[in-house]
């Protein structure tokens, strides 16, 4: 069976907030990290990107990648299922392409705002960068269901209880975004939310050398 909310559904991104803010209540965790800038529901729902609407579970299957040996620097030699459908992923197999792992969960409002920001920078860097998620801290159906609400563009690893998560990325508290080399090595973090085009733009840029 499906999570249901626990108050009424509301069209476009308010929605996704006020589920976010119920799921507080239901879950008990620890709120976001980040400043908490970049405005209400109502700025969030005339400023969403139009690359968030129409995204379906078959953009953010998991891929299958090839095996690759763990390195000190890198992302750690963790394996997680895919949120949604896909194999398993080991987040050090993530080489090959200048990868943004965003760490987020359901409950997020913070990463709510910031995934307009990821399908904008998505669209407009094509294959030169990688975009994945570990969802963390909630159950799969909540997730799935806040994929849709955030307008979440690419796939994710799951951790429901999100130990493995904290225990080997440090993650305490979403969101979180690593920048890793194609090598990977990860070169670059932010704790918190990222909260404008032109700061993503920088970090992506900064840390991958790659232009957007």
């Amino acid at each position: 069976m499906r999570w249901r909310r626990t108050v009424p559904r509301r069209s476009g991104r308010a929605g996704a907030a006020a589920a976010a803010l119920s799921l507080l209540a239901v879950v008990s965790l620890a709120g976001c990290s980040g400043s908490g800038e970049g405005g209400g529901p109502a700025d969030r729902a005339a400023t969403a990107q139009p690359s968030t609407v129409g995204r379906t579970s078959s953009d953010r299957t998991c891929p299958q990648l090839d095996r690759a040996q763990p390195r000190d620097d890198g992302l750690p030699d963790l394996d997680l299922p895919c949120l949604e459908d896909g194999p398993s992923v080991n987040l050090a197999d993530l080489r090959g392409t200048p990868t943004v792992l965003n760490v987020w969960a359901a409950w997020c409002t913070n990463c709510d705002r910031e995934m307009p920001l990821f399908a904008d920078a998505m669209d407009r860097a094509g294959d030169r960068l990688r975009f994945f998620g570990v969802h963390y801290k909630a159950t799969r159906a909540q997730g799935r269901t806040s994929e849709d609400d955030f307008g979440v563009p690419f796939p994710s690893a799951h951790d429901g209880d999100g130990d493995l998560t904290v225990a080997r990325l440090r993650a305490t508290a979403p969101p979180q975004t690593f920048f890793v080399s194609a090598d990977g090595k990860v070169v670059g973090r932010k704790v918190g939310e990222i909260t404008s085009q032109d700061e993503l733009d920088g970090l992506v840029e900064q840390y991958l050398g790659v232009r957007l």
